[in-house]
């Protein structure tokens, strides 16, 4: 224990006094965020996304739900009743517009807790329904609007990016700040001096990834002090079940890291291939929009990647409130490739 205590302290050290890490560690991830909350924090919700139910009115529904898909600002979703209200209260819907059997009254529902985004599409529905009875009878009676209120939790865009960004910090930390950092000492010969020392390189390892750690968990609390008194993000769920997926995802990465380090002769080629890993994700896992923005072909494919499950279950918890138990398929995922990870890195690591 004292061995690693000793190769912990020694390694913050050296940490602190790397300018490059410090940057790339904690600035690099707020500034991204602050460059990304003042362009787009004030906007409520993303798009206008419109659940669509048809009750068995196909008279009705049919020739409607046409038109609604010519919307520019509408993206059309049919489904349930009872599924699309769960996704309105969960703010995944803008409104619900559902078609009852018989008459001519439309229902729409809106989240109440999203009144300037709920109203505004709710006036575009109205507004084409009236368009409509202008065009198809030249009276304004044929259809009818009826509108309810729906509470259901805000969610605002910063909401939405705030865990998006912790999770990519997590990413970033094991595939740009362990991978290089372990292939750097083996190419200038300090992993071969530790095996001449009385230090176990277990509790030098250890000493590593225990300061990654602390470096992570610094990151994690500026971030979500930033996040919440500059930009008013709210984190609806708890923050110790944050805590643990950010400790999964850590030991996920760091496994990817060490895996990327003893697969680079160089600290480069180490730094290159983490890159190679790290920044597609970036753009594909969600962690700045939602990934129904990317062409429906290659969706199947980024839900593969190990950042996508992180995003998802920390945006879960965080943005939605919903309960850590709820993301069991993503957590299991997480710990395959952390196993698949550290099995390469140990059959693979070389101390010279």
């Amino acid at each position: 224990m004292r061995a690693f205590a000793a190769m912990l302290a020694t390694s913050i050290k050296t940490y602190v006094r790397n300018r490059g890490a410090v940057f790339f560690g904690v600035a690099f991830p707020l500034i991204l965020m602050g460059m990304i909350g003042v362009a787009f924090g004030g906007r409520d919700t993303i798009q206008f996304t419109i659940s669509f139910v048809d009750e068995g009115n196909p008279q009705v529904a049919t020739p409607l739900l046409t038109g609604l898909r010519q919307v520019p600002v509408f993206r059309i979703v049919e489904e349930s009743r009872a599924s699309a209200l769960a996704q309105l209260k969960e703010g995944d819907r803008s409104l619900v517009v559902v078609i009852p059997a018989r008459g001519t009254t439309l229902e729409a529902f809106y989240d109440s807790s999203q009144e300037q985004s709920s109203r505004t599409a709710l006036m575009i529905l109205e507004r084409f329904v009236a368009e409509a009875n202008l065009r198809v009878s030249g009276a304004p009676a044929l259809l009818r609007v009826t509108s309810s209120p729906i509470a259901g939790e805000r969610v605002r865009f910063f909401d939405f990016l705030l865990p998006g960004i912790l999770a990519m910090t997590i990413a970033q930390t094991g595939l740009l700040g362990v991978a290089p950092a372990i292939a750097e000492m083996r190419e200038r010969l300090l992993l071969k001096r530790v095996m001449a020392t009385p230090v176990p390189p277990l509790a030098f390892l250890g000493g590593l990834l225990g300061r990654n750690t602390l470096v992570q968990f610094l990151q994690g609390v500026i971030i979500l002090l930033m996040g919440m008194l500059v930009f008013g993000a709210q984190v609806h769920g708890s923050l110790l079940q944050m805590g643990v997926l950010a400790l999964l995802g850590a030991l996920a990465f760091f496994g990817i890291g060490f895996a990327v380090s003893s697969l680079s002769r160089t600290a480069e080629t180490a730094n290159l291939f983490g890159s190679v890993i790290f920044f597609p994700m970036m753009f594909l896992s969600g962690t700045f929009w939602p990934r129904e923005f990317m062409p429906e072909a290659i969706r199947p494919l980024i839900a593969y990647l190990p950042l996508s499950p992180l995003v998802d279950a920390m945006r879960g918890v965080s943005a939605l409130g919903e309960p850590l138990g709820q993301f069991g398929g993503a957590i299991l995922y997480l710990l395959g490739w952390t196993a698949a990870a550290f099995v390469i890195a140990v059959r693979r690591f070389r101390w010279e």
